[in-house]
């Protein structure tokens, strides 16, 4: 990393991964060491899955969570 330099990290979304990996995902960011840190847990998907049915949602929403797509 450079000083007085910026930077964009996107990590993706918590809740609606596009990597084909379920799990959700963030990131961390230590100063002091400057480092990033991906984290992915493990999270109910049919329970997010049946939420995004309730609201009405598009059933696309609902069944690409469990691919991560």
């Amino acid at each position: 990393m450079q000083p007085h330099c910026r930077y964009l990290v996107n990590p993706g979304s918590v809740g609606q991964p596009r990597d084909r990996d379920p799990r959700l995902s963030f990131m961390t960011f230590d100063p002091k060491r400057k480092r990033l840190r991906l984290h992915r847990l493990e999270y109910d998907v049919k329970g997010a899955a049946k939420a995004i049915l309730a609201a009405g949602l598009h059933r696309n929403l609902a069944d690409r969570l469990g691919q991560g797509i």
